[in-house]
């Protein structure tokens, strides 16, 4: 009768795996996760003496692998320096757009459609209404009205010291808007201008590998440096386009806003006169209607 075979022993055989030499590799190596040499023993850490965990190393340089062989990442690395700082001018004149479109947002810039309320409000002398549709609007003109109402505007030198004085207020609040907008056209000339820069290197660069290769000249060579030097003057006009898009837009809105304050503060200080005018018109109407029966 035989020796009974021992269980435990024979399932340890079993899960030792075997290196590419028939060697026992120690239990516990994972061959999975890829941390083996190519003699089957553990790879280690020299500084740390621990076991180098290949799996995380792998899956990181793939998702950056994944992340460069992005189509739009990799045309931008293979325009090279150029390609790079284009890029980082096409991020920071994002960053100002949103950041100009959200300041636009909360200073109420497109919410100009309080003046022809004004106008009629003070108009018909209700200045304690006209001051309260002031209050309720967040536009930069609004704010300016609001406090030209409490000057007196009465004679002519009171008139004139209150419009410097508003006019003072109105420049700093155009100042203000204006903010940022100076790094955006600074990114609509200078990225063209840098995109044609790599294209002239590039160009100087292929063609000194011509004269480089003398008479063993590959067209393919010749016509690859040539794309690629093309490449720099194509992103940064893909980069200056909407930034003047941008650029042009925003001046609008800070133009119209501007014809808005001017329009208010006008109102404003000579909201003594528009009343006079207005009632002395309705009396002439007045008296042709009585001349009329």
């Amino acid at each position: 009768m035989s020796d009974p075979v021992n269980s435990s022993a024979a399932s340890s055989d079993a899960q030792t795996p075997l290196s590419s030499d028939g060697a026992l590799v120690p239990v516990g190596a994972d061959s999975a996760t890829g941390n083996l040499n190519a003699d089957g023993s553990v790879m280690v850490d020299p500084n740390t003496g621990l076991a180098i965990d290949a799996t995380a190393t792998t899956q990181s340089t793939g998702m950056l692998d994944g992340f460069v062989g992005l189509p739009v990442i990799e045309q931008v690395d293979r325009a090279g320096v150029v390609g790079w700082v284009l890029a980082a001018m096409a991020l920071i004149g994002l960053m100002v757009f949103f950041y100009k479109l959200v300041g636009f947002l909360r200073r109420g810039v497109f919410a100009d459609g309080f003046v022809k309320d004004v106008e009629r409000h003070l108009s018909s002398g209700d200045e304690q209404q006209a001051a309260e549709i002031l209050a309720r609007r967040r536009h930069p003109a609004a704010r300016i009205a609001l406090s030209g109402m409490m000057l007196p505007v009465s004679s002519s030198e009171e008139r004139e010291a209150a419009s410097d004085l508003i006019a003072s207020r109105a420049r700093k609040e155009i100042d203000g808007l204006n903010g940022g907008l100076r790094i955006m056209s600074a990114i609509a000339v200078l990225s063209p201008l840098l995109g044609l820069l790599g294209t002239v290197m590039g160009m100087i660069e292929a063609f000194q590998r011509m004269e480089g290769a003398g008479s063993r000249i590959d067209p393919s060579v010749l016509s690859g440096g040539i794309w690629l030097a093309l490449l720099t003057t194509a992103i940064g006009l893909v980069v200056a386009i909407p930034a003047t898009a941008f650029h042009m837009w925003m001046q609008g809105v800070i133009g119209r806003a501007a014809a808005t304050m001017e329009d208010v503060c006008t109102l404003v200080v000579n909201r003594g006169e528009l009343a006079r005018k207005t009632l002395s018109r309705a009396s002439n109407v007045s008296e042709l209607r009585h001349a009329a029966e």
